[in-house]
């Protein structure tokens, strides 16, 4: 009875001395985890949306179109004599001169009366008699009554104008007069002159 008594006794105080040994587990508290959400894009209105699809799309402005330059148009020039009026005393007769355009617009310019048939001009003959250089044709009458010459002279002006220069010469001048203008013509664009044959 006295073992038995003593066996318990034992018992209870190991089981006392357990209880006394153990130490709580240890309280581990975890940090609450951080979630960053992003607000979600708002939905569109249907006001939003009607403004969207009324904005124009940007446009690539077509290429400018450049106009195609012009083609040459040749125009001819000549001179034509036609009779004119009596002249009074030894003059002798009268000679209509004129210059005839013929191309694009066809043009008949009178040029007034000359003395005789004017002698149309060669380029030699125009160097010797000191017509302009660049001219197109030209012509010189006279007068054997005064002695006296008229000269005149077409002139091209740059493709842009026909220019008409005349002068006066006396037979026992010490200087001869320089040309002077006396008509200018425009010529059709982009014009291509040239001298066709004087027409009687």
């Amino acid at each position: 009875m006295k073992s038995v008594s003593q066996t318990l006794l034992a018992a209870a105080l190991c089981a006392l001395a357990a209880g006394c040994n153990q130490t709580p587990p240890a309280t581990e508290q975890s940090a609450p985890a951080t979630t960053t959400t992003t607000p979600a894009a708002p939905a569109p209105t249907p006001d939003s949306a009607a403004a969207a699809s009324t904005i124009p799309a940007t446009e690539t402005p077509p290429p400018a179109t450049v106009p195609a330059a012009a083609a040459p148009q040749t125009v001819r020039v000549s001179f034509r004599f036609k009779p004119g009026a009596a002249a009074d005393g030894p003059s002798g007769p009268k000679t209509s001169a004129h210059l005839l355009l013929a191309g694009g617009k066809t043009q008949d310019i009178d040029l007034g009366q000359f003395t005789g048939k004017p002698d149309v001009v060669t380029k030699e003959k125009a160097k010797l008699a000191g017509f302009p250089s660049g001219m197109l044709l030209g012509f010189r009458s006279y007068d054997p009554g005064s002695g006296t010459s008229q000269d005149l002279a077409v002139m091209n002006v740059g493709g842009r104008q026909l220019r008409i220069v005349q002068r006066r010469v006396e037979e026992n001048a010490e200087k001869v007069p320089e040309f002077q203008t006396s008509r200018e013509l425009d010529l059709p664009a982009n014009a291509l002159v040239e001298v066709a044959p004087t027409k009687k």
